[in-house]
């Protein structure tokens, strides 16, 4: 017959608790609350009266049962902050003059970026129209233009360079990612 696991707690307990007290400051808790944890699981242990029998490896079984405990603990938290965040949740409405401020700044940007695209050689403009306005493929753009698609490549190439180093020079906190999103606006 098998020995309950409460009677080697103890001594788990003091081969085992620095290793446990380490796991818990690398999950990024405290020493202290380190410490509360490892004994707090040490305690839930004997509560639980398990069977020894199938505890081959104690360190490797206590490692693993106490990360568990830890995601348990850390979901938890997470859970409770999410449940208080529900409550003091408040709602930020910008007033009339932010708006306003960003909606000139869009125009602003916008008017940018039609004056930089405006300035693209005609191939190229039409290469990007294609592409970005349209969706359409490489070898698409070289079928509708009867160009061959090494030259839509280089004119979608070139396009795209001509507008980056027109609107980094023009506004260089701009993001060039973003141009795209807004170029089918234009």
């Amino acid at each position: 017959m098998s020995s309950p696991l409460s009677e080697h707690i103890h001594q788990w307990y003091a081969s085992f608790h620095v290793h446990l007290v380490k796991i818990a400051l690398r999950w990024g808790y405290g020493e202290e609350e380190s410490r509360d944890l490892v004994q707090q699981f040490f305690l839930d242990l004997m509560q639980k009266n398990l069977e020894y029998n199938g505890v081959l490896n104690p360190q490797a079984y206590l490692s693993r049962a106490f990360s568990r405990r830890l995601v348990d603990d850390y979901r938890k938290q997470k859970q409770q902050q999410k449940a208080a965040g529900l409550i003091a949740i408040k709602t930020y409405e910008p007033s009339i003059l932010e708006s306003i401020v960003e909606i000139q700044a869009n125009e602003e940007l916008i008017a940018k970026i039609k004056t930089a695209y405006n300035a693209l050689p005609a191939r190229c403009r039409k290469v990007i129209q294609l592409k970005f306005y349209e969706g359409l493929t490489t070898e698409q753009i070289a079928e509708r233009t009867g160009w061959n698609s090494r030259t839509v490549y280089n004119n979608l190439y070139e396009g795209i360079k001509a507008l980056r180093a027109e609107l980094t020079r023009t506004d260089p906190r701009l993001r060039f990612a973003a141009v795209f999103s807004i170029l089918p606006v234009l």
